[in-house]
Protein backbone atom coordinates (compact mmCIF):
# COMPACT_ATOMS: atom_id res chain seq x y z
CA UNK A 1 0.00 0.00 0.00
CA UNK A 2 1.07 3.81 -0.73
CA UNK A 3 0.31 4.76 3.09
CA UNK A 4 2.97 1.99 4.39
CA UNK A 5 5.39 2.51 1.97
CA UNK A 6 5.73 6.57 2.51
CA UNK A 7 5.71 7.72 -0.62
CA UNK A 8 2.87 9.38 -1.40
CA UNK A 9 1.19 8.53 -5.02
CA UNK A 10 -1.93 10.68 -6.84
CA UNK A 11 -3.68 9.13 -9.87
CA UNK A 12 -4.14 12.21 -11.50
CA UNK A 13 -1.18 15.21 -11.88
CA UNK A 14 -2.54 18.82 -11.88
CA UNK A 15 -0.66 21.40 -13.15
CA UNK A 16 -1.18 25.87 -13.53
CA UNK A 17 -1.33 26.70 -17.22
CA UNK A 18 1.76 28.85 -16.56
CA UNK A 19 3.94 26.68 -15.28
CA UNK A 20 5.73 24.25 -16.54
CA UNK A 21 4.97 20.60 -15.80
CA UNK A 22 8.14 18.82 -13.28
CA UNK A 23 8.98 15.84 -13.59
CA UNK A 24 8.20 12.92 -11.14
CA UNK A 25 10.97 12.25 -8.70
CA UNK A 26 11.53 8.58 -8.24
CA UNK A 27 10.80 7.49 -4.60
CA UNK A 28 13.98 5.32 -3.25
CA UNK A 29 11.49 3.58 -0.58
CA UNK A 30 8.72 2.42 -2.37
CA UNK A 31 10.61 1.69 -6.11
CA UNK A 32 7.68 4.30 -7.38
CA UNK A 33 7.14 7.67 -8.42
CA UNK A 34 6.85 10.79 -6.12
CA UNK A 35 4.49 13.37 -7.81
CA UNK A 36 4.95 17.24 -6.68
CA UNK A 37 1.69 18.39 -4.72
CA UNK A 38 -1.23 19.71 -6.89
CA UNK A 39 -1.81 23.56 -6.64
CA UNK A 40 -4.72 24.37 -4.11
CA UNK A 41 -7.94 24.38 -4.79
CA UNK A 42 -9.76 27.63 -6.24
CA UNK A 43 -13.09 28.51 -6.32
CA UNK A 44 -12.84 31.99 -7.51
CA UNK A 45 -12.88 31.99 -11.53
CA UNK A 46 -10.44 34.98 -13.43
CA UNK A 47 -12.93 37.28 -13.77
CA UNK A 48 -12.65 40.36 -15.57
CA UNK A 49 -13.30 43.75 -14.26
CA UNK A 50 -15.54 45.61 -16.39
CA UNK A 51 -15.29 49.77 -16.68
CA UNK A 52 -19.15 51.03 -16.36
CA UNK A 53 -19.91 52.56 -19.69
CA UNK A 54 -21.65 55.63 -19.58
CA UNK A 55 -23.64 56.53 -22.13
CA UNK A 56 -24.32 60.24 -22.88
CA UNK A 57 -27.38 61.04 -25.16
CA UNK A 58 -27.63 64.36 -26.57
CA UNK A 59 -30.99 66.18 -26.40
CA UNK A 60 -32.79 66.25 -29.95
CA UNK A 61 -32.05 69.35 -32.13
CA UNK A 62 -35.45 70.77 -32.38
CA UNK A 63 -35.24 72.41 -36.34
CA UNK A 64 -36.87 75.56 -36.14
CA UNK A 65 -37.17 78.53 -38.65
CA UNK A 66 -39.28 79.46 -41.01
CA UNK A 67 -39.11 77.26 -44.24
CA UNK A 68 -40.29 78.20 -47.47
CA UNK A 69 -39.47 77.13 -51.29
CA UNK A 70 -35.93 79.27 -50.44
CA UNK A 71 -32.69 78.09 -48.77
CA UNK A 72 -32.80 79.05 -44.93
CA UNK A 73 -29.91 79.06 -42.62
CA UNK A 74 -30.48 76.25 -39.43
CA UNK A 75 -28.83 73.93 -37.57
CA UNK A 76 -28.80 70.35 -39.03
CA UNK A 77 -30.38 67.60 -36.24
CA UNK A 78 -27.71 64.96 -37.85
CA UNK A 79 -24.50 66.43 -38.14
CA UNK A 80 -25.34 69.76 -35.73
CA UNK A 81 -23.63 71.87 -37.77
CA UNK A 82 -24.83 75.59 -38.94
CA UNK A 83 -25.92 75.42 -42.47
CA UNK A 84 -27.76 76.73 -45.27
CA UNK A 85 -30.12 74.48 -46.33
CA UNK A 86 -29.80 72.85 -50.24
CA UNK A 87 -33.16 73.22 -51.58
CA UNK A 88 -34.58 70.59 -54.31
CA UNK A 89 -37.65 70.64 -55.98
CA UNK A 90 -40.66 67.68 -56.59
CA UNK A 91 -43.04 67.28 -57.87
CA UNK A 92 -46.34 67.69 -55.52
CA UNK A 93 -50.10 67.92 -55.03
CA UNK A 94 -50.64 71.86 -56.23
CA UNK A 95 -48.66 71.11 -59.59
CA UNK A 96 -51.12 67.86 -60.08
CA UNK A 97 -54.19 69.68 -59.06
CA UNK A 98 -53.11 72.71 -61.57
CA UNK A 99 -52.41 70.52 -64.75
CA UNK A 100 -55.66 69.08 -64.66
CA UNK A 101 -57.85 71.89 -63.58
CA UNK A 102 -56.08 73.32 -66.68
CA UNK A 103 -56.44 70.14 -68.80
CA UNK A 104 -60.69 70.66 -67.85
CA UNK A 105 -60.84 74.65 -69.00
CA UNK A 106 -59.56 73.41 -72.18
CA UNK A 107 -55.91 73.73 -72.11
CA UNK A 108 -55.09 70.18 -73.76
CA UNK A 109 -52.56 70.75 -76.26
CA UNK A 110 -49.63 71.06 -74.04
CA UNK A 111 -50.25 74.25 -71.96
CA UNK A 112 -51.78 71.98 -69.00
CA UNK A 113 -48.17 70.61 -68.37
CA UNK A 114 -46.78 74.09 -67.64
CA UNK A 115 -47.35 73.57 -64.02
CA UNK A 116 -45.17 70.51 -63.82
CA UNK A 117 -41.49 72.54 -65.15
CA UNK A 118 -42.08 75.52 -63.16
CA UNK A 119 -40.85 76.04 -59.73
CA UNK A 120 -43.50 78.16 -58.02
CA UNK A 121 -45.77 75.16 -58.38
CA UNK A 122 -43.43 72.29 -56.98
CA UNK A 123 -42.72 71.73 -53.55
CA UNK A 124 -39.41 72.04 -51.90
CA UNK A 125 -37.03 69.28 -50.26
CA UNK A 126 -34.40 71.19 -47.84
CA UNK A 127 -31.10 68.83 -47.68
CA UNK A 128 -27.92 69.60 -45.47
CA UNK A 129 -25.33 70.13 -47.86
CA UNK A 130 -22.46 68.23 -45.86
CA UNK A 131 -24.31 65.10 -44.67
CA UNK A 132 -27.39 64.99 -47.12
CA UNK A 133 -29.77 64.80 -44.18
CA UNK A 134 -33.63 65.52 -45.40
CA UNK A 135 -34.40 68.25 -42.94
CA UNK A 136 -38.01 69.92 -43.82
CA UNK A 137 -40.21 69.63 -46.85
CA UNK A 138 -42.49 72.76 -47.76
CA UNK A 139 -45.13 71.47 -49.63
CA UNK A 140 -47.18 74.14 -51.38
CA UNK A 141 -50.56 72.11 -50.64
Amino acid sequence: MASEKGCVEIPMVMYEARQEPSAPEYCSQGGGYEYPAPPPYSYRETATVEQPVYLVSQPPVIVAGIFSSRPTSTICPSCRQHITTQVTYRLGKLSYLLCTSLCMVGCCFGCCFVPFFVRIFKDADHYCPYCQFHIYRYKRL
